[in-house]
């Protein structure tokens, strides 16, 4: 990641006014004026304006601080909370300068007035990619389970900031029915032809060709090459690659079952 060199200053005076550009700012070191709030300016977009460390930038950022609010959800952050976070970016592919700044954001948005919600908002006004945003909710998913565990509070969260990513609600059911089995709190069970459906976002009772079309759909727009023109930090083209997967999969379920 190129994090040194960043002509910061002037990008982040004209971000959102809000606090995704004011904890950036400070974990950066830098004084930014709130000029404007978040809702009452035009933002740049995630894929078109920002170089590829910017997004890098503005992808960590929100990833730590939307996973610092639900570590403090419970009331108090632990030593072994920010070590797992470390740990996550660290298994994502991040390198050293990013986790640190990464542990940066954690501490300073943990204590901070803001939201969750803030955060998830600000970060989907910039990314108008909704593969993007979906892909971004998987690593919230990743990241909050570094541990081994999910919590209550944070499973309450992840049931909830679909909303606020403006993203599909059923993507918890799915990813509770993935990470946590028949037997976790908030899970359902696992029903290998029902997740098929629920990767390519369909229902059983569609056509044939209905189900080829949005196969078809989903393989264009999450392709990594794809999500990389449309602003994907390298560091998460991995991610994406499994995503590829995981739809391609569920694909193949599908046709074996519905004889396609």
């Amino acid at each position: 990641m190129g994090w040194k060199g960043i002509a910061i200053g002037g990008w982040l005076g004209s971000l959102f006014g809000g606090p995704l550009g004011a904890i950036i700012g400070a974990a950066l070191g830098h004084n930014i004026e709130k000029h404007a709030s978040a809702g009452s300016r035009r933002r740049p977009r995630f894929g078109q304006t920002y170089s590829q460390s910017q997004r890098s930038l503005i992808f960590c950022a929100s990833a730590a601080a939307m996973l610092a609010k639900m570590a403090k959800a419970d009331g108090r952050v632990t030593q072994a909370e920010i070590d797992s976070v470390e740990q996550a970016f660290r298994r994502l592919g991040f390198t050293a300068a990013a986790r640190d700044y990464a542990i940066k954001v954690f501490r300073r948005a943990k204590d901070d007035s803001h939201t969750i919600g803030e955060y998830a908002r600000e970060f989907a006004a910039a990314v108008d990619s909704l593969e993007v945003r979906e892909l971004f909710y998987e690593i919230l998913w990743d990241i909050a389970g570094a541990d081994g565990t999910f919590s209550p509070e944070e499973l309450r969260i992840l049931q909830h900031i679909p909303g606020a990513l403006d993203i599909r609600p059923d993507w918890y059911a799915y990813f509770a029915s993935q990470r946590l089995g028949g037997g976790g709190r908030g899970a359902t069970a696992r029903d290998p032809l029902a997740d098929a459906y629920s990767v390519l976002g369909a229902k059983a009772t569609d056509d044939a060709e209905a189900l080829r079309r949005r196969y078809r759909d989903l393989a264009k727009k999450n392709h990594p090459d794809a999500l990389r023109a449309q602003g994907l930090p390298e560091e998460m083209v991995g991610k994406a690659t499994e995503r590829m997967s995981r739809i391609n999969a569920a694909w193949a379920t599908i046709k074996e079952a519905r004889g396609i």
